[in-house]
């Protein structure tokens, strides 16, 4: 029996259209890899998360 299981990303039918790319220091960004692995998750989707979430609250405050 197969199992179907969402790891994440962009919904269906969403179509990636741009980048964002970011200069961290290479400590900086090893620590944060390895805490985002050890937690089961990938960076872009983490990422994903807080940008939207930072827009949902700007409007708010708006």
């Amino acid at each position: 029996m197969k199992t179907d299981r969402n790891s994440g990303g962009r919904p269906a039918g969403r179509m990636k259209t741009a980048k964002i790319e970011i200069a961290i220091e290479p400590e900086i960004k090893d620590e944060f890899m390895e805490i985002i692995r050890s937690e089961g998750k990938k960076a872009s989707i983490e990422i994903g998360i807080w940008i939207r979430e930072y827009i949902k609250n700007h409007k708010a405050q708006s």
